[in-house]
């Protein structure tokens, strides 16, 4: 099996937008994975992610600029039971 660069396959796309890389280390012994978010608009550029016990959340970089929580907001990867969740 070849190895994809994450680089190469989102390097033309003008807006990539939200992402899930599922993989495994070289030696193939540990699964690996990464979420990464974009933002078009100023509020939804307007956001970190934020460690929460297991997983991350998202929350305002600067909350004087924020508009919307709804949008922006949330809990992408989570550890439920033992079980990884993104979303």
């Amino acid at each position: 099996m070849s190895k994809l660069s994450l680089y190469e396959l989102i390097k033309a796309k003008k807006y990539p937008g939200r992402g899930i890389v599922i993989g495994k280390t070289d030696a193939g012994k540990k699964a690996v994975v990464a979420y990464f978010i974009m933002g078009r608009s100023e509020n939804s550029r307007n956001r970190v992610f934020k460690e929460e016990g297991e997983g991350i959340k998202t929350e305002a970089y600067d909350e004087s600029k924020l508009t919307d929580p709804s949008l922006i907001i949330y809990s992408p990867v989570k550890i439920i039971d033992n079980k990884l969740i993104v979303r």
